[in-house]
């Protein structure tokens, strides 16, 4: 066999080895969306001016395609809030009355965007700010009770699954920090990526587990996040490696190489006779 022809057979060897210990390793790819910053207990003078940054934002020149396709989400969003309120239906928040005596009360949104409070006639939450919200209660609750008031906490409904001993839905306070999360499931699973966490809305990933490690380490809240009702935590397992699939994969390329490496050096052995 010529020089040239064992110059080859080698350079080959290192680069079929080379191929095989380049696919062994599989590495999972997401997609990276960062969350998009919202104040919910902004006023309506806020949003209202916010709105109008935006609608001049994007009346500007000069805009990119996914500058202006954010730009147009959030002054949707502002829009919705503005007319149709923060409130859906199944929201709950925790209300303090204050009048001869306290009194802690817990209402849910029903159907048609109502509440009922103490017995009282029922309360429309419908186009309400959740910064309104104290405020609307109170000239409500004035109607029938004198000297009252009233406090209120908006809780966030969300979904905690994945490596969780007790997956489901639940109800937290905006102020809880994300890292507390966990507890309200049971706590982690044994197989649980404890500094890890998905975060989605819908079909929209808005944190990824690579980018949720950073947020737990400050200590951020619900709010913070502008985590909403409806909102989807998802807690990961530890990756394992499979051993299994890895030899077999192995030895597949290994035999497929050396199933070329011979027939090279069949072939170039003849042409040297």
């Amino acid at each position: 066999m010529s020089h040239i022809h064992r110059s080859l057979l080698s350079n080959l060897a290192w680069v079929g080895l080379s191929a095989i210990l380049l696919v062994l390793p599989a590495t999972a790819v997401h997609s990276q969306t960062a969350p998009v910053a919202g104040v919910q207990r902004a006023s309506r003078a806020d949003l209202a001016g916010r709105l109008q940054q935006i609608e001049s934002q994007l009346g500007a020149s000069g805009l990119k395609g996914d500058q202006r396709a954010r730009l147009t989400a959030e002054r949707d969003a502002v829009r919705s809030r503005l007319e149709s309120g923060d409130f859906k239906v199944g929201d709950r928040f925790v209300m303090t009355v204050r009048f001869d005596s306290s009194r802690v009360d817990t209402a849910s949104v029903r159907d048609s965007l109502v509440v009922s409070i103490l017995n009282l006639p029922d309360f429309s939450v419908r186009g309400v700010l959740r910064s309104e919200l104290d405020e609307k209660l109170t000239q409500h609750v004035a109607r029938y009770i004198r000297n009252a008031s009233i406090r209120s906490s908006v809780l966030t409904r969300i979904s905690i699954l994945g490596a969780v001993r007790a997956p489901g839905f639940y109800y937290a306070s905006p102020d809880r920090p994300v890292s507390d999360i966990l507890m309200l499931a049971g706590g982690p699973a044994p197989e649980a990526n404890l500094g890890q966490f998905e975060l989605r809305r819908g079909t929209i990933t808005l944190l990824t587990p690579k980018q949720s490690k950073q947020l737990l380490e400050s200590g951020r809240t619900l709010e913070q996040l502008d985590v909403q009702s409806g909102d989807e935590f998802r807690i990961p397992m530890k990756r394992k490696m499979n051993w299994q699939l890895i030899i077999q994969l192995f030895f597949i390329l290994s035999s497929l190489f050396f199933a070329v490496f011979q027939f090279l050096q069949w072939y170039y052995g003849r042409e040297d006779q």
